[in-house]
Protein backbone atom coordinates (compact mmCIF):
# COMPACT_ATOMS: atom_id res chain seq x y z
CA UNK A 1 0.00 0.00 0.00
CA UNK A 2 0.88 3.53 -0.90
CA UNK A 3 1.30 6.30 2.05
CA UNK A 4 -1.45 8.25 0.42
CA UNK A 5 -3.94 5.83 -1.05
CA UNK A 6 -7.49 6.81 -0.96
CA UNK A 7 -6.19 10.56 -0.37
CA UNK A 8 -6.64 13.33 -1.72
CA UNK A 9 -4.47 16.68 -2.31
CA UNK A 10 -4.51 19.95 -3.91
CA UNK A 11 -1.54 21.51 -5.06
CA UNK A 12 -1.59 25.41 -6.05
CA UNK A 13 1.03 26.77 -8.45
CA UNK A 14 1.51 22.67 -10.03
CA UNK A 15 1.83 23.52 -13.38
CA UNK A 16 5.87 23.67 -13.15
CA UNK A 17 8.48 24.18 -10.99
CA UNK A 18 8.36 22.20 -7.55
CA UNK A 19 4.26 22.64 -7.90
CA UNK A 20 4.74 20.29 -10.77
CA UNK A 21 6.69 17.75 -8.48
CA UNK A 22 4.49 17.79 -5.56
CA UNK A 23 1.81 16.69 -7.62
CA UNK A 24 3.95 14.22 -9.28
CA UNK A 25 5.29 12.99 -6.36
CA UNK A 26 1.63 12.48 -4.70
CA UNK A 27 0.10 10.89 -7.27
CA UNK A 28 2.95 8.45 -7.48
CA UNK A 29 2.33 7.43 -3.58
CA UNK A 30 -1.43 7.47 -4.40
CA UNK A 31 -3.38 11.00 -3.87
CA UNK A 32 -5.54 11.64 -6.05
CA UNK A 33 -4.76 15.49 -6.95
CA UNK A 34 -6.12 18.74 -7.66
CA UNK A 35 -3.40 20.22 -10.37
CA UNK A 36 -4.19 23.39 -9.70
CA UNK A 37 -2.47 26.29 -12.14
CA UNK A 38 -3.46 29.73 -13.76
CA UNK A 39 -1.47 29.04 -16.77
CA UNK A 40 0.12 32.59 -16.65
CA UNK A 41 4.45 33.77 -16.94
CA UNK A 42 6.11 33.25 -13.60
CA UNK A 43 5.63 37.10 -13.50
CA UNK A 44 1.58 36.55 -12.51
CA UNK A 45 1.16 37.98 -16.41
CA UNK A 46 0.08 36.94 -19.72
CA UNK A 47 -1.00 33.27 -20.56
CA UNK A 48 1.86 31.01 -20.80
CA UNK A 49 -0.45 28.30 -21.66
CA UNK A 50 -2.36 24.96 -19.38
CA UNK A 51 0.28 24.19 -17.74
CA UNK A 52 -2.43 22.61 -15.31
CA UNK A 53 -3.98 20.63 -17.99
CA UNK A 54 -0.44 19.25 -19.36
CA UNK A 55 0.63 17.67 -15.39
CA UNK A 56 -2.65 16.18 -14.89
CA UNK A 57 -2.34 14.26 -18.39
CA UNK A 58 1.24 13.35 -17.02
CA UNK A 59 -0.77 12.17 -13.70
CA UNK A 60 -3.27 9.95 -15.69
CA UNK A 61 -0.66 8.93 -18.09
CA UNK A 62 1.49 7.38 -15.21
CA UNK A 63 -1.76 5.36 -13.94
CA UNK A 64 -2.44 8.04 -11.46
CA UNK A 65 -6.08 10.06 -10.70
CA UNK A 66 -5.97 14.13 -11.21
CA UNK A 67 -7.99 16.64 -12.31
CA UNK A 68 -6.64 20.17 -13.93
CA UNK A 69 -8.15 23.44 -12.37
CA UNK A 70 -6.93 26.95 -13.58
CA UNK A 71 -9.16 29.18 -11.22
CA UNK A 72 -7.21 32.22 -9.35
CA UNK A 73 -6.15 31.03 -5.69
CA UNK A 74 -6.06 34.95 -5.46
CA UNK A 75 -9.73 35.70 -5.88
CA UNK A 76 -12.06 34.31 -2.69
CA UNK A 77 -14.43 32.56 -5.32
CA UNK A 78 -11.65 31.52 -7.05
CA UNK A 79 -10.03 29.55 -4.15
CA UNK A 80 -13.14 28.26 -3.14
CA UNK A 81 -13.46 27.09 -6.48
CA UNK A 82 -10.65 24.75 -5.91
CA UNK A 83 -11.69 23.49 -2.58
CA UNK A 84 -15.28 22.57 -4.91
CA UNK A 85 -13.52 20.75 -7.44
CA UNK A 86 -11.76 18.15 -5.17
CA UNK A 87 -14.85 17.65 -3.20
CA UNK A 88 -17.42 16.81 -6.61
CA UNK A 89 -14.03 14.79 -8.26
CA UNK A 90 -12.95 12.82 -5.69
CA UNK A 91 -15.19 13.33 -2.46
CA UNK A 92 -12.91 14.74 -0.07
CA UNK A 93 -9.70 16.78 0.96
CA UNK A 94 -6.95 15.53 2.84
CA UNK A 95 -3.96 17.67 1.81
CA UNK A 96 -2.99 21.05 0.58
CA UNK A 97 -0.02 22.43 -0.73
CA UNK A 98 -0.04 26.50 -1.27
CA UNK A 99 3.08 26.35 -4.15
CA UNK A 100 1.40 29.07 -6.16
CA UNK A 101 3.64 32.17 -6.46
CA UNK A 102 5.38 34.82 -9.06
CA UNK A 103 8.15 36.59 -9.58
CA UNK A 104 8.13 40.18 -9.82
CA UNK A 105 11.50 41.64 -9.14
CA UNK A 106 11.95 45.19 -8.50
CA UNK A 107 13.80 47.71 -6.05
CA UNK A 108 11.75 49.20 -3.37
CA UNK A 109 12.38 52.32 -5.52
CA UNK A 110 10.86 51.50 -8.77
CA UNK A 111 8.06 49.16 -7.26
CA UNK A 112 4.66 49.69 -8.94
CA UNK A 113 1.66 49.18 -7.08
CA UNK A 114 0.28 46.41 -9.74
CA UNK A 115 3.62 44.41 -8.83
CA UNK A 116 2.57 44.70 -4.97
CA UNK A 117 -0.66 43.76 -5.66
CA UNK A 118 0.21 40.51 -8.13
CA UNK A 119 2.84 39.54 -5.55
CA UNK A 120 0.25 40.20 -2.27
CA UNK A 121 -2.62 38.35 -4.15
CA UNK A 122 -1.22 34.76 -5.08
CA UNK A 123 1.52 34.42 -2.09
CA UNK A 124 -0.85 36.08 1.07
CA UNK A 125 -4.23 36.47 -0.49
CA UNK A 126 -4.34 33.21 -2.41
CA UNK A 127 -2.22 30.88 0.50
CA UNK A 128 -5.16 32.24 3.62
CA UNK A 129 -7.97 31.59 1.11
CA UNK A 130 -7.52 28.18 0.04
CA UNK A 131 -6.45 26.61 3.37
CA UNK A 132 -9.46 28.77 5.01
CA UNK A 133 -11.79 27.04 2.54
CA UNK A 134 -10.26 23.64 2.92
CA UNK A 135 -9.91 24.44 6.97
CA UNK A 136 -13.79 25.18 6.88
CA UNK A 137 -14.57 21.84 5.07
CA UNK A 138 -12.64 20.22 7.94
CA UNK A 139 -14.26 21.83 10.38
CA UNK A 140 -17.91 20.83 8.87
CA UNK A 141 -16.90 17.71 8.25
CA UNK A 142 -15.15 16.79 11.51
CA UNK A 143 -11.89 15.99 9.59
Amino acid sequence: MRPFDGKVAIVTGAGSGLGREYALALAAHGAAVVVNDLGVAVTGDAPSGDSAQRVTEEIVARGGRAVANRDSVAEWGGAEGIVNLALAEFGRLDIVINNAGNNRPSSLVDLLEVDADVQLGTHLKGTLAVSHFAARHWAQTGA
